[in-house]
């Protein structure tokens, strides 16, 4: 039987981010993928000047009510982009209801270290809370800072990296990928599981799109409920963002039309 995810996340109407990867993803990798919308977007926000944003903090509510009257149960769950602190709250509530087998929080705050437009300080501090229920976290290193209290750095070795991805494991009991780490020529995924702390080096490429984060964390999702180990989860997730990466660039995608994950999708498809 196929594992059942609530993806929650943000829908963005125009251009590849957040719902529009993680649930072709997920499908194709034999997941049920549940949506649970976060936001409400014109478009993703990277290299639009303007877009229209909603809260969508009422239909959570109401569509969570609605799921706990039915008695629906989740195997695993996948939180993404949230739009306020309050919606904070009610994931909270929603992860400690369900007890899933697997809960990963991508905590999206922010990047190059600064926040996204619509995070306020109210919601960090929240995030550092919700982290605190998760099996698997996957912070960029803006988010990692965020978490721990420190201070946003644009180079790491690879001590300070290691310490960082342990840092946090041990402060939230969760397994950590800090993505997007620059280690000299290159980048690394920081991890820490199991008592040990490791990096998962890949080549750094010319360009990132929109989307790279959420395509990384569902591929790490998906393996993980594939019963692939931890550390080999995060090598294939890389392998296939860098794939994913690699493939828009040749087709000559506009950078702000985001990850062109169908271009990817075939390949995972092969795996099943």
């Amino acid at each position: 039987m196929q594992p059942i995810c609530a993806a929650i996340h943000d829908l963005s109407c125009y251009a590849k981010s957040s719902l529009t990867v993680v649930l072709p993803v997920l499908e194709v990798m034999g997941v049920e993928a549940c949506p649970l919308p976060t936001a409400l977007l014109s478009s993703q926000t990277d290299g639009f000047p303007s877009y229209y944003f909603r809260d969508t903090s009422r239909d959570i509510i109401g569509i969570l009510d609605a799921w706990k009257d039915l008695g629906l149960r989740f195997d695993a769950m996948y939180s993404g982009f949230l739009g306020s602190s309050d919606q904070v709250d009610l994931i909270k509530a929603f992860i400690k209801d369900q007890k899933a087998s697997l809960t990963l929080v991508d905590p999206v705050l922010g990047d190059g270290g600064s926040l996204y437009g619509p995070v306020t300080e109210q919601q960090v501090n929240a995030m550092q809370g919700l982290v605190m229920h998760a099996d698997v976290i996957t912070p960029n290193t803006t988010e990692a800072a965020l978490l721990l209290g420190r201070p946003y750095q644009e180079q790491f070795d690879a001590s300070a990296a290691l310490s960082w991805a342990k840092e946090l494991g041990l402060a939230t009991n969760a397994k950590v990928a800090i993505t997007s780490v620059p280690l000299g020529d290159g980048n690394v995924v920081a991890c820490y599981a199991g008592g040990e702390s490791y990096l998962v080096p890949y080549r750094k490429l010319e360009v990132s799109y929109p989307g790279c984060g959420d395509l990384f964390a569902s591929l790490l999702l998906g393996f993980l409920l594939r019963k692939e180990s931890f550390q080999r989860s995060v090598e294939l997730a890389v392998a296939f963002t860098s794939k994913a990466i690699e493939a828009t660039m040749q087709a000559g995608y506009e950078k702000r039309h985001g990850i062109a994950v169908s271009l990817i999708l075939p390949y995972l498809a092969k795996r099943w």
